[in-house]
């Protein structure tokens, strides 16, 4: 835990902030389950009017100030995924071995196609030729 202070006590400090864990009880153990990052300020009522936070009196992001997330559009997300993967391919560094690779794909296909229709042509010829 960080604080700020103008004496030297954690007692004193005027602001403090850091990561306390949560522990969840499971038959008689305690299993670590997460942090939560918070901030305590101490400050006199004078300052506490002048900077409202919480049940509704302000908006809470005023003390400290977040800024909004960057979120990703969510429309046509299918064909945002397709065309981001073929980016991610055709920048890829392996993009000659990607393109080897899918082209012995393809005559792999082709020759699967001719050895499994080869007996049926085969048969037809010789029919033709005999007959």
């Amino acid at each position: 835990v960080s604080t700020q202070s103008t004496g030297s006590s954690g007692i004193n400090a005027e602001y403090g902030q850091g990561w306390w864990p949560m522990y969840k009880k499971i038959d008689g153990f305690l299993y670590k389950t997460g942090k939560i990052k918070a901030e305590l300020e101490v400050m006199t009522i004078p300052q506490a009017e002048k900077r409202p936070a919480g049940y509704g009196r302000s908006d809470p992001n005023d003390n400290p100030f977040i800024d909004e997330p960057i979120r990703i559009s969510t429309e046509m997300k299918e064909i945002d995924a397709k065309v981001a993967t073929a980016k991610f391919f055709w920048k890829s560094p392996n993009k000659p071995k990607l393109i080897i690779a899918g082209i012995l794909q393809l005559v792999g296909l082709v020759s699967f196609s001719i050895i499994y229709n080869l007996p049926t042509i085969l048969v037809s010829y010789l029919v033709s030729y005999i007959g």
